[in-house]
């Protein structure tokens, strides 16, 4: 049975892929930043590592660098898999070039994490990229959307319902960046939103969310900023109205 580890410091997106690679099949450990992912695979043979390129500590490709360096990591030889919400064709591009194995986009769906593992860990197979597929819904929550990225509607109550936590929460982590004029604090916990975002089908908040870290630090922040609020609000009622 193939043993993963997986990297993200995401709680709802550690736990979707937990459970879903659980599901596929496989063993999997988890780690909740780059240091730990490290720690582990230095001490644990592992047949893949999934790794988010921006976990605080060790980003996803410092994790890289240092096992593919190291004589005697016990999961040297891995294959390693890159993954972010923040994927463009030239950032696709430059990880591939870099070496890693795979490059899987968030939220990624059930049917798209087994079709890279399989070719990924078939013997002397080469992966080609794969990209999720998001479709935004109009609406506050898109159940097609979340269930597609999911695999399971299970899952998806419950992960929507770690959601509902992290939203309650966003207004007050929202004042203390700007309290502190932390632009780069705030970028991450914009991109670490988007992720949930994408697991839960809130394509509205996923939008507001990449609109505000556009525009961080220019004349219209303010007003990014607010739609934010307004949209995270709408989306918390929502998830209420579900669970």
């Amino acid at each position: 049975m193939p043993r993963i580890l997986v990297a993200d410091d995401n709680p709802l997106s550690l736990r979707f892929f937990a459970e879903a690679l659980r599901g596929l099949g496989h063993q999997c450990d988890c780690a909740e930043d780059g240091a730990q992912a490290l720690a582990l695979a230095n001490e644990r043979r592992y047949d893949a590592l999934l790794l988010d390129l921006d976990m605080p500590h060790l980003s996803g490709t410092q994790v890289y660098a240092r096992l593919r360096a190291s004589t005697t990591a016990a999961s040297a030889g891995a294959r390693l898999v890159a993954t972010s919400a923040e994927l463009d064709a030239v950032r696709r591009t430059a990880l591939v070039a870099q070496g890693f194995d795979a490059v899987l986009g968030k939220p990624a769906t059930l049917a798209e994490l087994d079709d890279l593992l399989r070719a990924l860990l078939a013997p002397r197979s080469r992966v080609a990229e794969t990209r999720a597929v998001y479709a935004t819904g109009s609406g506050l929550l898109d159940d097609a959307a979340a269930i597609t990225a999911c695999g399971d509607i299970a899952v998806v109550a419950s992960l929507r319902a770690m959601f509902v936590d992290e939203l309650d929460t966003l207004s007050d982590e929202l004042d203390g960046f700007l309290a502190r004029d932390d632009d780069a604090g705030l970028a991450d916990r914009l991109h670490r939103l988007r992720a949930s975002c994408g697991f839960c089908g809130a394509g509205r908040l996923d939008e507001a969310a990449r609109s505000l870290r556009r525009v961080l630090g220019t004349s219209v922040q303010g007003a990014a900023m607010q739609e934010l609020r307004s949209t995270a609000a709408a989306t918390l009622a929502a998830l209420r109205g579900q669970l």
